[in-house]
């Protein structure tokens, strides 16, 4: 993954805040460095990466979870593609589109750094074949073992792709899935999609949900 890191200052002498931006392939993240002399407290924004969705499902539901607890609201880049309404993306059309979780903050905490997820909406062709996909998942697992294998299928061959609900989740270009490294212990529910976006033959298949209690140290 490529990162890049670009800083800029804003604010007056008295609330001056410095924002690193760093820009990747699959996320937008905005960290920031605020004046903690007037006693607010800085919060961050938790919002997983968003699985392939399909456009005649009509809308999907958006998890972002801000760590004050104060509510989160979102932004579509292109309301042509897609539209917000509350806490759910509704798909007008086809296309990408970048989803933006938002929290402004209060007297209590400062505005959270934005995240940024892209989300691709399929279409249906009615000349291309269907496909259907086969994924199974352990209700429980331990982070203190192995890396967990994501295994799936699809009736086309095509390979599938997996996406985890929650940041603290990560899963390898092996399709190993394990728990974001740091100081944490776990005891999480994570939704994992399986999806599979079709080709020239095949249209998308409907995505496969499994959720996971995961339990354990976060890996280093």
């Amino acid at each position: 993954m490529n990162v890049i890191f670009k800083y800029l200052t804003t604010g007056n002498r008295t609330g001056m805040r410095t924002v690193i931006c760093l820009l990747c392939t699959s996320a937008i993240i905005m960290l920031t460095a605020c004046d903690s002399s007037n006693g607010k407290s800085s919060q961050t924004i938790e919002f997983g990466e968003l699985a392939p969705q399909n456009l005649m499902d009509g809308s999907m539901q958006l998890q972002a979870r801000a760590s004050s607890g104060l509510p989160v609201t979102y932004v579509s880049s292109n309301t042509q593609i897609a539209v917000i309404n509350g806490n759910k993306v509704e798909f007008v059309t086809a296309g990408k589109v970048y989803i933006t979780a938002v929290q402004s903050g209060n007297e209590s905490y400062y505005e959270a750094p934005d995240v940024t997820q892209e989300l691709n909406i399929r279409d249906w062709d009615s000349n291309k074949k269907t496909q259907v996909i086969s994924f199974e998942l352990p209700e429980e697992w331990s982070n203190d073992s192995p890396p967990l294998p994501l295994v799936a299928t699809s009736t086309s061959g095509l390979p599938v792709k997996f996406t985890a609900s929650d940041w603290k989740a990560t899963i390898t270009r092996d399709n190993l899935l394990i728990l974001y490294h740091g100081p944490y212990t776990y005891d999480i529910y994570i939704d994992i999609t399986a999806s599979q976006e079709g080709d020239s033959e095949y249209n998308p298949a409907e995505n496969e949900v499994r959720t996971i209690h995961a339990i354990g140290e976060g890996s280093h």
